[in-house]
């Protein structure tokens, strides 16, 4: 295993309208920027994206879902700005393990999955419908309902252009919630 320089660079926000305790809707903004290892010398590559995303948080007992679906406007800019637009379906569960009896506090276990759709101009980034998958297992601690923390792996498939490259990931999240 080897650990590579820093690549990406996302600055991520949105405005959001709670519906209600359990749905959310949002418009947001994404900034990403990437190095990349080019020969004669490195390049960055920058894309801008907008968002509507709808999001539902629920408990089924103690254990916790979050359901979101995102739909984005992709604006990628290479030679020239190329435009696509890409969906996402996500899910998370986090498990109690050793928790209070209202799961506001505890070690617990988390498994989530995102998948990427490339629905519109596909040939404008890597010319496949099924774009990215993302799934993780974690293992986090709750201080409260408004600040978890975990340590995740996950094994990213990122289609490219000719071929599908899987990823191991490692993360340590802060999640806050205010």
């Amino acid at each position: 295993m080897t650990v590579k320089q820093v690549s990406t660079l996302l600055l991520r926000g949105a405005l959001a309208y709670n519906l209600n305790q359990h749905h959310s809707l949002a418009l947001g903004y994404a900034y990403k920027g990437d190095w990349e290892d080019a020969e004669p010398s490195d390049t960055y590559m920058v894309e801008n994206r907008i968002y509507q995303q709808y999001q539902a948080d629920f408990a089924i007992s103690r254990i916790d879902f979050t359901l979101r679906g995102r739909f984005e406007q992709r604006f990628v800019q290479e030679q020239k700005t190329k435009f696509s637009m890409r969906a996402r379906a996500f899910i998370s569960v986090a498990v109690p393990l050793i928790a209070n009896d209202d799961f506001s506090k505890g070690l617990y276990a988390g498994i989530q999955d995102e998948i990427f759709l490339n629905v519109y101009k596909k040939n404008n980034v890597n010319n496949h419908f099924l774009d990215q998958n993302r799934p993780y297992v974690s293992l986090g601690y709750r201080f409260s309902k408004t600040l978890d923390t975990s340590f995740d792996y996950g094994l990213f498939t990122d289609q490219g252009p000719d071929n599908a490259e899987m990823i191991n990931v490692y993360r340590i999240s802060v999640t806050t919630s205010f």
